[in-house]
């Protein structure tokens, strides 16, 4: 596959490869390249047919003139599409989207299947989408939305069930021309949706350039990728993760085994009956897969390698994985907002922390004052979406903030050290713990709340609430803990909640964090 990253056109990421050659294996189907073409080729026409009839959104409030990193801030032109936003299970219809997106020109903007009502209710107010496409099982939850926010939206159902909406499969059968129009590199391409304070999401902007950087830096991490390569896939494509492990893939020409989620006896029989080369998932997948009683080698035999994303491999667990296995896990760190950024592919088991060399185009160093790891590089996005001071607090000189901690050795080896920022990682998914204590906070009977994190053998990291009670109020943990239910996404809901009487108090007055860490970590 092409490593210059100025060589990869998304909006024909499908084109060079053979009509007949699988690409997408899922449910049972496999779909051919050419079948795929042909999905995306109708859908990206009925998407610019659209566009052609209705004016260009300003979804920055922008002025014409400015640049593409300018709007995403807020200030700035008009974005050269708009965002189509999709609630879809991991499935060919997701993968269709997205290169529909990259065809016509639109902005691929994916939401979390897990949201509950107020959270999707939120990201809409943000993305102000043209489309919204959701599955059968999440119609539910559209309905719960305030009807002004859905107002001007095209609104389309995969599945059978599409009650009131307008059914999305015969948009992927409706040969409508495509557009003639190949968008430029600094055009927008793909919003991806993390958390912010308060409840407030966070879009993530990356240009057609950008996003073409993360393919080639993880074709390159992964050892670069071939059109004989098979991947089998889990992570959800909602998430960077499941992004660049799909469309990295079919970049190259090679095939993709897709599925919902990490189910272990369904991805076991994948492994045996595909006979993946590539496997690139959490870290807890690839624990659990290692632990499992009745793990054997030839589970892993087919894999040419095993990777996983995020700070560091446990030398614990990479020593248990690679004796099964036969491979060691190659570790890489990276983010939402620039991935790759580094990768370690070797048998190092002590210390923990190692994260490896830069791949090539990024580069990295450390603020000299805070010992942050600093990085700029083709694969950095382009900005925060309509968010002009977080972008530009997110940025220095030209570089990217990671929030992250890290240091290089005598020969040029990074190692990380931690976090700035005051996010919880459960399994991989960021949780801000200003935004659980909000929807803690709208409980009629609390007072104060705060949430710290709390290490977990198996989750990483988990939210632990402190919640302190009005005067006379009363609530259980089973209590709350459904009420959080209908507000949050499961995973951002506590694992325990405690009723103190108080709060401590930092000398300046404010709620002691770092107290509370400690208490959980005596009663852990």
């Amino acid at each position: 596959m092409p490593s210059d990253v100025e060589a990869v056109e998304l909006s024909r990421l499908l084109d060079p490869h053979p009509r007949e050659a699988p690409c997408l294996v899922h449910e049972g189907r496999t779909w051919t390249y050419g079948e795929l073409r042909a999905a995306v080729s109708s859908l990206a026409g009925e998407m610019a047919a659209e566009a052609a009839g209705a004016p260009t959104a300003d979804t920055a409030g922008s002025t014409p003139g400015a640049t593409t990193a300018e709007a995403a801030g807020g200030g700035g032109s008009r974005l050269a599409g708009e965002p189509v936003a999709f609630m879809l299970p991991n499935g060919p219809e997701a993968v269709c989207l997205h290169l529909a997106c990259f065809r016509s020109g639109a902005i691929a903007a994916p939401l979390d299947t897990r949201y509950a009502p107020p959270e999707l209710e939120r990201a809409l107010r943000r993305a102000r989408p043209r489309w919204l496409v959701v599955d059968e099982t999440r119609v539910d939850r559209v309905a719960a939305v305030d009807p002004a926010v859905l107002e001007g939206v095209r609104v389309l159902v995969a599945g059978r069930d599409t009650g009131p909406h307008e059914p999305f499969a015969p948009l992927l059968a409706s040969r409508a021309e495509p557009p003639s129009r190949r968008p430029g590199p600094d055009d927008p391409a793909l919003l991806l949706f993390t958390s912010g304070s308060a409840g407030i999401p966070k879009g993530v902007l990356h240009s057609h350039r950008s996003a073409a950087a993360m393919l080639t830096s993880t074709s390159e991490a992964l050892g670069d990728v071939t059109a004989g390569d098979r991947t089998q896939v889990c992570d959800p494509l909602v998430h960077v993760s499941g992004f660049i492990e799909t469309l990295t893939t079919l970049l190259a020409g090679g095939a993709v085994f897709l599925y919902d989620g990490f189910v272990p006896d369904a991805f076991v029989a994948g492994l045996l009956a595909h006979r993946p080369t590539l496997v690139c998932t959490h870290i807890d997948v690839l624990a659990r897969l290692a632990h499992d009683p009745e793990a054997t080698g030839e589970w892993f035999s087919s894999l040419r390698g095993a990777y996983t994303g995020g700070d560091t491999v446990p030398s614990a667990l990479q020593r248990d994985f690679t004796a099964l296995a036969g491979i060691p896990i190659g570790v890489g760190y990276g983010m939402t907002e620039a991935i790759w950024l580094t990768l370690h592919r070797g048998h190092t088991l002590e210390p923990d922390g190692c994260i490896g060399t830069p791949v090539d185009g990024a580069e990295l160093r450390t603020d000299e004052e805070t010992g942050e790891i600093l990085v700029r590089g083709p694969m950095v996005m382009t900005g925060y979406w309509q968010d002009p001071e977080l972008t530009r607090d997110s940025f220095t000189g030209g570089w990217f903030r990671t929030g992250d901690l890290g240091r290089r050795d005598a020969e040029g080896v990074w190692w990380f050290e931690g976090r700035l920022k005051d996010v919880i990682v459960r399994r991989t998914s960021k949780i801000t713990p200003g935004e659980v204590e909000s929807a803690i906070d709208d409980h009629p009977a609390v007072a104060e709340a705060a949430v710290v994190d709390a290490p977990d053998p198996e989750e990483g990291q988990v939210p632990v609430a402190f919640v302190v009670l009005r005067r006379g109020q009363k609530a259980t943990e089973e209590g709350l803990t459904a009420f959080l239910r209908e507000r949050l996404a499961a995973y951002k809901v506590p694992a325990r909640i405690h009723f103190p009487d108080a709060l401590p108090l930092t000398a300046s007055g404010k709620i002691d964090h770092r107290s509370l860490r400690e208490r959980v970590a005596r009663s852990a």
